[in-house]
Order: structure tokens, then sequence, then C-alpha cells
């Protein structure tokens, strides 16, 4: 019998299929029982992370990574010093965006349990935030900025319109989503009172918005944050909280300032500054991560 001409085609789907699901198994294999994931969107800000790791003796070496090109995530396991021993983490690199972030979150968390996801990049700072690039934010909400209806009579949330993105445990969840306060309470006065070169970062708490659409105009900015009381944007945030929550996980994030707010001028960014700093408040986080989680508020989600 005459072979079908879409035969080859359909095979071709199919190893790739298969190539998809053993690489998720693999990248599930490495990040079971950690107690910290750390998760970055690109390359760029997982560098310095992956510096400090091979800098530790807890990364027994290459051997630890694990590339997962045909599901677009790449990952490294292993540890930093803490007062009370080693912890574990698992360092991620995602990809950019909403989609990409709870993809990967999505196929960790259905395989590990981690004590926190916490996620660690740059982001740009809204005017009147009064950050400048190289400062630090920790987000207290992650926000669907770009979620809702633009109507002629203005904006429209998510709450306006009626419709819930999650509910969890009764509590219906519409564009922000709430971190834990006693743990970002606790993350900021580590990250405080970390050893900082001069210039020391300047350190906020606050509202975050997220959104596919990076804001490259001033006027744009203002809006947002007016419309929001935001400090800052990123294109992950909010998708990332969005996913601890519906897994009942802790979540945290920090971020470098890369970038302010305003018309687009890419030679006023610093993505390497930025990016290092958020590495090195999250390395310190790891460090007194007990004194962390133990600042959590009997209202923080966790899965048993």
């Amino acid at each position: 019998m005459e072979e079908q001409p879409n035969g080859e085609s359909r095979r071709r789907s199919l190893r790739r299929r298969v190539a998809l699901r053993t690489g998720i198994v693999e990248f599930q294999g490495l990040v079971r029982d950690v107690e910290v994931v750390l998760l970055t969107a690109t390359r760029l800000e997982a560098e310095p992370l992956l510096r400090a790791l091979e800098g530790s003796e807890g990364l027994a070496g290459t051997s630890l990574e694990v590339s997962v090109e045909a599901v677009g995530i790449q990952a490294w396991r292993g540890s930093f010093g803490r007062e009370t021993g080693a912890v574990s983490v698992a360092l991620v690199v995602g990809g950019y965006d909403k989609v990409n972030a709870a993809h990967a979150l999505t196929c960790l968390l259905l395989a590990s349990c981690p004590a926190v996801v916490l996620q660690v990049g740059v982001a740009g700072a809204y005017p009147g935030s009064g950050l400048a690039v190289g400062d630090l934010v920790l987000a207290t909400e992650e926000v669907y900025a770009d979620t809702g209806v633009l109507a002629p009579e203005g904006w429209l949330s998510t709450e306006a319109i009626g419709l819930a993105l999650a509910c969890v445990g009764g509590h219906e969840y519409g564009n922000v989503f709430p971190l834990d306060p006693g743990l970002v309470g606790a993350a900021f006065r580590v990250v405080q009172e970390a050893a900082w070169p001069e210039p020391r970062p300047a350190i906020a708490v606050g509202r975050c918005l997220t959104s596919s659409l990076v804001t490259g105009r001033a006027a744009d900015g203002r809006a947002l944050a007016k419309r929001w009381h935001a400090l800052a944007e990123s294109m992950e945030g909010a998708a990332a909280a969005h996913v601890c929550t519906l897994h009942e996980v802790p979540f945290l994030e920090v971020r470098g300032i890369s970038n302010l707010v305003a018309d687009r001028d890419r030679a006023m960014w610093d993505l390497a500054g930025a990016a290092a700093r958020a590495a090195a408040a999250a390395v310190a986080i790891c460090s007194r991560l007990d004194e962390v989680l133990a600042a959590a508020t009997d209202a923080a989600p966790r899965r048993a």
C-alpha cells in the first residue's frame, strides 16, 4: 500500500513530541527535591547566578547542567552556603514573557515542591518610583497590566468585567496576585543588611507590573504607574506569581533596575549590571533562607 504523502510529516511530529516529553522528564529529574528555585527569563539574567554557583562548593561540575532545547528550558542544580548548611537550588532559564515563564514553572512544580520560588531578573522603573538604574525592587504584588478591556469609557480590569483569572481556596484572583508579606518583609531586611559595594543600591518594596508590551514611551509609563500605583515592570512576574498561587508554593521576586520607563533609549540601559545586582540579592536571601521562610504568614500558600 502506497504511503500517504503526509506520513513522513507525521513521523517527524511524533519524534518531536517524544523529544519534548523526554526533555521535560530530564528537566523534572534535575529539579526534584530542591529547596529553592531561582527562576530567570534569559541567560543574561542567569549568568551571575551561574557564576556564583560555580564558585560554591555545592556545585559538583558541569555534569549537573541540562539543556532542554526541545522545550526551551535550561537548568542547573547546585547549592549555596547558609548558616545551617547548604541550601539546594535549581537555576532555571525559562524564556522571556508570560507563557514561557508559566510553562517552565508548571513543568517544574509538577515534579518538585520547593520551599520557595525566587524569580530573579531585571525591570524598568516607572516615573515617580524614586528608583534609578542599578537599584533593586522586591515585589509585594504582581499585576497583569495588559489583561482586561480597553473600552470607550476607559480601562476595565478583570475585576471590573467580573472574570477572575484564578480561584484558589475559595479566593478569586484577577489582575493582582499578592505575595506573602512576611516573606517579602524578611527578604527585604536580608537584602538591606547585605554587604553592598559603593555606590550602594536603593532597595524598594512595592507593586510590580507584568506586560508583554514593554513600555517605551514616557507618557504610557506615567499612565501605567498612575493606574496601578506600581514601581516597576517586567514581562514575567505575574505569570510566575499566578502559577505559584495555583500550586500553593511560596513566591518571591527580586529585580535589578536596568532602565527607567521613559522614551526608549537603549543607550541608557544597563541590563548586565541590573542582573548582577539582582543575583547578589538572591544569593543573600538564600544565605539566610531559614530566617526568611520562618517569617511567612499563616495565610501564605503552601502545598503539602
